[in-house]
């Protein structure tokens, strides 16, 4: 008899040879994986997700699609760093280069200016006593010597405007690749930055500046076998010499590597594994008292327990986790993994021991924006992808934004204190019915109540795309069993 591993590939040959599947353009199962909240806006909050980004102009309530053409994204796989700072502008890092930012709400987009706009940004980080102040780490290969080892322009650079200028901030050593940087909450002069030797990935470097970037103290930690990446997950919000380090397998993005969790009490100088994963540790989340924090990923589930490593965490949850924030005392967003979740966005009041659905891939809406170029790009992207994850045209127009996609003109709600709304456009960009109808979704996961054919593409593309995760971390676990 052949092996499990065998029959499932073939039965995955199989429905690819028989339906037209479409998965989001990088070809990832779709999906969310980070959210970020409006510093000045409680109402608006962003979710990254594998074929976009989807807005929420009311706590939630409702969420809008703006397509992943629109922010240079299609066809790649990347998880670009996004973020709001205090005037609304929102910030993306495209893997393409440079920084696109947008003041609308994502309708237009326009690329920063030098020097940002030469230099592959890698990673950015609020101020957190200025959400104006806007730290880039940038890392862009820049030379490769006889040996194949690479030589990095690292580059921190800063806006203290909410985008309208930028500047460079410090120049950094060259002979490590960046990966992340920090601030931290209790000493917005102390800056973290971290990232691995360029001649061995397995050499973890961090740098530590007491002095807004002035000067810098470089320190290295030995990573384990299988990982190759050292990632910043926080800053402790009282104690800046504290902070938490992932180690995670290099280039992982879905999640298939072990994982190791480290925090540090001397910024970095010594550091201890206090939590590990079979698979990707692809959330993080520290409480903001930080006496507690929470980690997982899709493989692993969620846990939760004392932020120091004095006692064990404990298993809350088998969520399929691919993001985390924890947002106040004890309200804690999780991204989950659907169809095994009822979510991809949900929200618990208890750390991690029961969620609520915030948000759903059927749920999707697409934003509707004035005549232009993303407008025309999202037009053109809407269908597939509706038709792939169950999203319903009617649910959309019947939604509490008030957007008739074939008829009319949307305003979103306005950022708070400002007793206006926030224009998105003079007239709805994308229109036309899909013949979907939205209902809540059923024990299966899947939550298009589309007629006939529609829906069993839907949900057998879903469980198509989640199979196929599952053998890769079958194959995977043969190949690492048998090195």
């Amino acid at each position: 008899m052949a092996p499990p591993h065998s029959r499932l590939a073939g039965a995955l040959a199989l429905l690819l040879t028989v339906l037209p599947l479409k998965a989001a353009a990088n070809g990832r199962m779709p999906g969310a994986n980070d959210v970020v909240f409006d510093p000045s806006d409680p109402q608006h909050s962003l979710l990254r997700a594998t074929f976009g980004v989807l807005q929420s102009f009311d706590s939630g309530k409702s969420w809008q699609w703006l397509c992943e053409q629109s922010i240079g994204t299609s066809g790649v796989v990347a998880d670009p760093p996004i973020a709001i700072l205090s005037d609304g502008t929102i910030v993306v890092l495209p893997p393409t280069g440079g920084a696109l930012l947008s003041r609308d709400a994502g309708c237009s987009w326009r690329h920063a200016a030098p020097p940002l706009s030469a230099e592959r940004g890698v990673d950015l980080t609020l101020d957190p006593s200025d959400p104006a102040h806007l730290l880039v780490l940038t890392s862009t290969l820049d030379d490769v010597d006889d040996a194949g080892f690479g030589t990095y322009r690292n580059l921190l650079i800063e806006t203290r405007d909410s985008g309208r200028a930028w500047r460079v901030l410090a120049s950094l050593p060259t002979d490590f690749e960046a990966e992340t940087v920090e601030i931290a909450p209790s000493d917005r002069a102390r800056i973290y930055l971290s990232g691995t030797a360029s001649t061995n990935p397995r050499l973890g470097i961090v740098l530590c500046s007491e002095d807004g970037g002035a000067s810098w103290t470089r320190r290295t930690l030995d990573l384990p076998a299988g990982t190759g990446s050292l990632l910043i997950s926080a800053v402790d919000h009282r104690l800046a010499d504290r902070l938490w380090l992932r180690a995670p397998g290099r280039g992982d993005t879905l999640g298939l590597l072990p994982t190791r969790l480290y925090v540090s009490d001397d910024k970095g100088q010594s550091a201890r594994i206090i939590a590990s994963t079979r698979r990707g540790m692809l959330g993080f989340a520290l409480s903001p008292d930080g006496t507690q924090l929470a980690y997982g990923g899709p493989s692993d589930g969620l846990y939760v327990g004392p932020s120091d490593g004095s006692a064990e965490l404990a298993h809350v949850s088998s969520s399929g986790v691919r993001c985390l924030r924890w947002h106040e005392s004890e309200t804690l967003y999780a991204c989950g993994t659907e169809p095994t979740d009822s979510f991809s966005l949900g929200i618990s009041h208890d750390r991690g021991a029961s969620f609520d659905t915030l948000y759903a891939l059927a749920l999707t809406c697409p934003q509707a924006c004035a005549a232009g170029p993303t407008a025309m790009l999202c037009q053109e992207a809407w269908q597939p992808v509706a038709s792939f994850i169950g999203a319903s045209q009617h649910m959309c127009v019947a939604s509490g934004t008030g957007r008739d996609l074939d008829a009319g003109a949307v305003s979103v709600s306005g950022r708070a204190g400002t007793g206006g709304g926030r224009s998105v456009g003079a007239a709805a960009a994308v229109s036309g019915s899909f013949g979907v109808k939205a209902s809540a979704p059923d024990a299966s996961g899947c939550s298009c109540q589309a007629a006939g054919a529609a829906r069993v593409r839907s949900c057998i593309a879903l469980s198509f795309w989640l199979a196929l995760s599952t053998l890769l971390c079958v194959r995977h676990g043969r190949r690492r069993g048998s090195s």
